[in-house]
């Protein structure tokens, strides 16, 4: 799928979560990237509201936060839980590039049990597989859910630009902050919230893995209510101040300890059930370090007891590593480990990050195409009006002009021929025709017909063909043992066999401008095909179309009947490869017994072009000094062979001695 606009620079950025609404502005300098302001307001997160409560609180925390940041950007990148969001990478087969999103779009729906028209859904091709298929991840959420999260947004007079997924935009920024390192270690980011805890799993540098748990912050708060039977809010406040991990010790731990302990034993056996299972998937390994970000990271104790637990490398974040902070956002310091997920939508507006998912509903995104289209509308209507305003007594003052040039030119065509000016005087009446004119178009038709016999000398001669294959093959097919002589050979084109009446007569009826060419170059318009004659008319030809020759005719001379007889069984079927890779073969060869007539030895040395008749003729003349029963004779012949070259070799087709290497003998 398309991929967002890069330059994207001034943009709002929120983090609309279960417990704060956080907004950033990342800037870039010479030196890096400045965070230039920040500001995170919190709101009662108590699960125990109704949902037209908690809205309302966030309405009200996200107006009290706008109007202090007094920002006025109306298009607004943020994100929603990856609780809502179904996420997926799959490896697809080897596939042109196009294809991928069909496939994408099948896959989404055999995992989700919804239409098309009811999820917003986005990809990203992570990188191409060594057999050249792709690892693909695919991200899907129903639109109502993300519909019902614009809902704050869009009350606040605003619009959404970007629709990201929250753990994916915490790893964007952790990764650009380095906190996974570039040794291709198998690296796990917890991201604990109020509501969710996200895991995001990177191996080789890559992104591999998600999935949210439904364990948070909150589910501590309500077991400390519980225990010490206390409302959400003082509880909250208790586990801020108070609150920390068990440390291993009951005495020292206490019923607090407990009370959180119950609960993060229940987050911990869901992660390590998450590694286990990417432990099972293609591509999955095992995890060796942990890196912690999220409100929870800032519980006591947290590291020691996820070390003891995962029994692995623990650590928290750092996000606001090697990040200038102005000011206007020292705010970020007192809780960083929070800020990695509005930084990472912040990260957008400046530079490609390695995860790029837009979830916007297709319904706002036709709302928004729809809305823009109207204001360009609207200011194409208000340019044409201005447009017609100014042109409008442009053109009066033109046409004034215009008039008082007609006036004149018809006061010059009165003074050449005053009936023509006479009958001009009205606009409506017909002008009559010009002897002129009717000389202009008799030239010019005489011109078109000189046009069009050059076109078809210029067509007979560029059709030439020089017969080298041609008579080379003819020249291999001879008899090796010698006794047979050609005396002339010329071109002939030869139509297909139910043409052949008809190109006869067309032969008898030859052009008048080109006498002759008509049997061999060209047949007349009435024997060409419906499209032949649309192509003919439109290259301008007059009637005429050249004809490629395709036969030769050969007249010679042979020791035997039986020679002639073998070289014209030898010529059929016979074809010989070209080194353009096509093949020329033989199609037919017309050859009549009759043709073959005796000759005495002396013809070869004045050897007539035409063998049919000048046989005869010789012999007439030399009847007093020759015999044909008794004197030793030679024997003339006339064949007429059709060639056709194809691609490919012609089925129980004769290769002439030579064609496959050897040289035969001339």
């Amino acid at each position: 799928m398309a991929r967002l606009m890069r330059g994207r620079k001034k943009r709002l950025i929120l983090d609309i979560g279960a417990s704060a609404i956080r907004l950033c502005e990342l800037s870039q300098t010479k030196a890096g990237y400045q965070l230039t302001k920040y500001i995170q307001k919190e709101y009662n997160s108590d699960p125990s509201l109704d949902e037209e409560a908690r809205k309302d609180l966030r309405q009200k925390t996200l107006d009290t936060l706008l109007k202090e940041a007094k920002v006025r950007t109306r298009k607004a990148i943020f994100a929603v839980p990856g609780q809502s969001v179904f996420s997926r990478s799959r490896t697809l087969p080897p596939v042109p590039e196009y294809k991928v999103n069909q496939i994408v779009r099948y896959e989404i729906q055999q995992q989700i049990p919804f239409g098309l028209d009811q999820i917003a859904m986005d990809y990203q091709v992570l990188e191409r597989t060594p057999s050249g298929g792709y690892e693909v991840m695919m991200t899907a959420i129903k639109t109502d859910v993300v519909e019902k999260q614009l809902e704050v947004l869009f009350a606040a007079k605003r619009t959404v630009d970007v629709v990201d997924v929250s753990p994916l935009a915490a790893y964007n920024w952790l990764k650009h902050a380095g906190e996974f390192g570039d040794q291709g270690d198998c690296v796990a980011l917890v991201d604990m919230g109020a509501s969710t805890t996200d895991i995001v799993i990177e191996r080789e540098n890559q992104f591999r893995f998600t999935r949210p748990l439904t364990v948070g912050g909150n589910d501590i708060t309500k077991a400390l209510a519980a225990s010490f039977a206390m409302n959400f809010s003082d509880a909250e406040r208790l586990k801020r101040e108070r609150g920390f991990a068990p440390t291993g010790d009951p005495q020292r731990d206490g019923k607090g300890g407990e009370a959180i302990g119950g609960v993060l034993q229940r987050m911990v056996s869901e992660i390590m059930r998450s590694f286990a299972y990417f432990r099972s998937l293609p591509g999955g390994g095992q995890v060796n370090r942990v890196v912690l970000c999220g409100g929870g990271a800032c519980l006591r104790n947290i590291i020691p007891y996820l070390q003891r637990q995962l029994g692995i490398e623990v650590r928290i974040a750092q996000p606001l590593a090697g990040l200038a902070i102005a000011p206007p956002a020292q705010q970020a310091g007192e809780a960083p480990e929070q800020s990695s997920v509005v930084l990472g939508l912040a990260l957008r507006c400046c530079t490609t990050v390695p995860l790029e998912i837009n979830l916007v509903p297709p319904r706002v995104l036709e709302a928004a195409r729809r809305k823009e289209q109207a204001f360009y509308w609207a200011l194409s209507l208000t340019a044409l009006a201005m447009i017609m305003a100014t042109v409008i007594p442009v053109k009066a003052e033109e046409n004034k002009v215009v008039r008082q040039n007609i006036d004149q030119l018809r006061k010059y065509i009165s003074l050449y021929d005053p009936k023509v000016a006479q009958s001009v005087r009205d606009v409506r009446s017909r002008v009559p025709e010009s002897q002129y004119a009717l000389e202009y178009e008799s030239a010019k038709f005489a011109i078109n017909s000189y046009k069009n016999d050059v076109k078809l000398l210029d067509q007979v001669r560029e059709g030439r063909q020089f017969w080298i294959d041609e008579l080379l093959l003819i020249n291999e097919l001879r008899p090796t043992t010698g006794g047979m002589w050609f005396s002339s050979v010329e071109t002939r084109f030869l139509p297909e066999q139910q043409n052949r009446q008809a190109h006869h007569n067309a032969g008898a009826q030859q052009a008048q401008n080109f006498p002759g060419l008509a049997p061999t170059g060209m047949v007349r318009s009435s024997l060409l095909t419906e499209g032949s004659k649309k192509a003919d008319h439109k290259n301008g030809g007059g009637g005429m179309q050249v004809m490629r020759p395709n036969a030769l005719v050969l007249n010679g001379y042979a020791e035997s009947y039986q020679i002639v007889k073998s070289f014209v069984e030898t010529l059929s079927g016979a074809s010989r490869m070209l080194p353009n890779r096509q093949y020329i073969s033989v199609k037919r060869v017309d050859f009549s017994e009759a043709s073959v007539q005796k000759a005495p030895w002396s013809v070869l040395y004045n050897a007539p072009a035409n063998t049919a008749t000048g046989g005869q003729q010789q012999s007439s003349q030399d009847a007093g000094a020759w015999n044909p029963e008794t004197d030793q004779s030679i024997y003339s012949f006339a064949l007429v062979v059709e060639f056709e070259q194809t691609k490919e070799k012609p089925k129980a087709a004769n290769s002439p001695q030579g064609a496959g290497g050897s040289t035969p003998q001339s």
